[in-house]
């Protein structure tokens, strides 16, 4: 067995390494794409044995991914570990545990990975139109959303303006897009992508205003997005430690592909 770096001159490799798994992990494979490969925060190592490639590892900025085929050992990558600037590992729960004796444990988090390949419902509000976050009037929406929610209590701008600015920076910068659906001028739900690519988006943040919840809203943004993303050849992924929202998007169509692990440094 040995390692070496990867470069794109290794896709290939990386894409028969996947085989037919590759459609639970394109979030990985656009990662690669993206990046090239290559940069100051963004290195690819894989294992071989036999002259075939068998397992690969990711540092993205300060996060590191594993995938295996198959439940190896990983000893091999220990002193590589050491070399590299990161604080948290992940991928599929078997695999990373085998990796809690190389690291400076500090937190073990489970909870499930999952993707969709169609959905299996129809929208209940064929007639709301689902929106993408462009203008500033519409990022003051999503501002004024987010107010009304406990889970951006004290992590949100004082300033509505500086959000707006700071938010509309970011859609210039990235592939990513929020989806929503509005009602008299207010937003009553939202969701968004991260890391969206050609063939693979993560779904972040579903939030639904309080005074308009129970009505399936939540329900209906996410439907509307997943049939959007779709369209365009790309996968919704969804990473989820909650038993109400595993729910959902069973209901909705996803594939729940593994348990996933994060363990913090």
């Amino acid at each position: 067995m040995s390692i070496m770096q990867l470069t794109s001159s290794n896709h290939e490799e990386i894409i028969r390494l996947f085989s037919s798994d590759i459609e639970n992990y394109y979030f990985l494979i656009n990662d690669l794409i993206v990046n090239n490969y290559q940069g100051d925060h963004f290195k690819v190592y894989g294992e071989y044995e036999n002259g075939e490639l068998v397992s690969i590892l990711l540092n993205n900025f300060n996060n590191i991914t594993y995938y295996s085929h198959s439940d190896r050992e990983v000893e091999i990558y220990k002193e590589i570990l050491s070399n590299l600037s990161f604080s948290k590992l992940s991928g599929p729960s078997k695999l990373m545990l085998k990796f809690k004796p190389y690291i400076n444990l500090q937190n073990d988090a489970i909870s499930h990975m999952g993707v969709v390949k169609n959905v299996t419902v129809k929208r209940m509000y064929p007639d709301l139109e689902m929106k993408i976050v462009q203008s500033d009037e519409e990022i003051g929406m999503q501002y004024d959303l987010f107010l009304t929610t406990d889970e951006f209590h004290g992590s949100l701008p004082k300033d509505r303006d500086d959000y707006i600015k700071m938010e509309s920076e970011r859609l210039k910068n990235t592939t990513d897009r929020t989806a929503f659906l509005s009602i008299d001028n207010v937003m009553v739900s939202s969701v968004a992508t991260i890391r969206e690519g050609d063939k693979s988006a993560i779904i972040i943040g579903v939030y639904t205003n309080p005074k308009y919840r129970g009505k399936g809203y939540g329900t209906e943004v996410l439907t509307g997005l997943f049939n959007m993303l779709l369209s365009e050849g790309k996968y919704p992924y969804l990473f989820y430690n909650n038993p109400v929202a595993r729910s959902v998007y069973k209901n909705l169509g996803m594939t729940e592909v593994c348990e996933w692990r994060v363990l913090a440094v």
